[in-house]
């Protein structure tokens, strides 16, 4: 069994190798990524070939529909406990 892992707010660039680590780790799979500006999200979905049902701008979906194990998330430095919070539940 892979360990589900989504990628949630691109604000800091360093993401896509983040996202590029759990690509390449053969116990686990990108699940979903969400950020509220979905052209920031591109470069990944091209990179990792994640599909269309599985970009979402609103981390409360991305939680309902892709079930990750686990979050990765890069928001900017001052909106850290807003993200943890959503994720957290």
């Amino acid at each position: 069994m892979k360990l589900k892992v989504a990628g949630i707010n691109f604000d800091h660039m360093h993401m896509g190798d983040l996202l590029r680590m759990v690509a390449e780790h053969p116990a686990a799979q990108i699940v979903g990524v969400c950020d509220e500006t979905p052209g920031r999200m591109q470069p990944a979905a091209r990179n990792f070939g994640i599909s269309a049902d599985r970009m979402f701008s609103r981390v409360e979906q991305c939680m309902e529909t892709a079930k990750p194990d686990l979050v990765i998330l890069c928001p900017a430095t001052g909106k850290h406990a807003e993200y943890v919070e959503a994720v957290a539940p």
